[in-house]
């Protein structure tokens, strides 16, 4: 009976581990900025379970990655170890400036966010135990990116199309990225009365070609009229491209 209860008593631990690793979120998850200029970014961590939570959020290289350059050298977190408590959240910051004549182009860091099983540290001695024992339940890295290079993006499109397909709109064109560093492109149709149908945001490193086929929501019976590109990282309209309608 003892190795019966402890095998139930055990699945329902493993039950309640998955079930608080499901609750936990970040936002934002990206970047994308000037980090010749310096760029600043301030990210939340969200603990919807009972249990406290303490993170502990490091640099790490990418490597492998092609496409970017290593910038986790110069990456600052504050604080490195976050404790987030039941129904709360809290924020951390990142803060990243290139040395002067760092090269152009895209780099590239991870942030490692590990869930840690610590001591309670001075003045939480009082406090509820902190979750996952010495079970470590999230460790997971987060990609984000920088750039250093031209200030104003410059994209290359073929001409936008809207077609029909089991009763739904689509948006299909090709993006082309001409800029000497990554741009990161908010993608919206606006239709013949003026409304504005988001399709997303998307990245697009240094010479990336991007291929559209994505459903217009909620267009309907609507005409499409142009599509509108908008740099998120400045809010700026990068270009405005008439619709071809099929």
């Amino acid at each position: 009976m003892s190795l019966k209860r402890n095998l139930i008593l055990g699945i329902i631990f493993l039950i309640s581990c998955l079930n608080v690793f499901a609750y936990i979120n970040l936002s934002p998850s990206t970047l994308d900025k000037n980090i010749g200029k310096g760029a600043y970014e301030e990210y939340t961590l969200w603990n919807e379970t009972s249990v406290p939570f303490r993170y502990k959020i490091t640099p790490v290289a990418m490597e492998g990655k092609t496409k970017v350059k290593d910038m986790s050298k110069w990456v600052e977190v504050y604080p490195k170890i976050v404790t987030v408590n039941p129904q709360d959240s809290q924020k951390f910051k990142v803060y990243i400036k290139a040395p002067k004549d760092t090269p152009t182009g895209d780099y590239g860091t991870f942030l490692n966010i590990r869930q840690m099983s610590a001591p309670k540290i001075k003045g939480e001695e009082n406090q509820q135990s902190l979750g996952a024992g010495m079970i470590i339940m999230v460790n997971v890295n987060l990609g984000i990116y920088g750039y250093v290079g031209d200030e104003n993006p410059e994209l290359n499109c073929t001409e936008p199309i809207v077609y029909k397909k089991d009763n739904k709109s689509y948006l299909k064109m090709k993006v082309e990225n001409k800029t000497n560093r990554l741009v990161k492109v908010k993608v919206e149709v606006e239709g013949k009365k003026g409304y504005i149908y988001p399709i997303g945001d998307v990245r697009a490193f240094k010479g990336e070609l991007l291929g559209f086929d994505h459903e217009i929501k909620d267009l309907k019976d609507m005409k499409a009229k142009n599509v509108i590109l908008t740099d998120v990282e400045t809010g700026k309209i990068i270009k405005e491209i008439k619709i071809k309608n099929n």
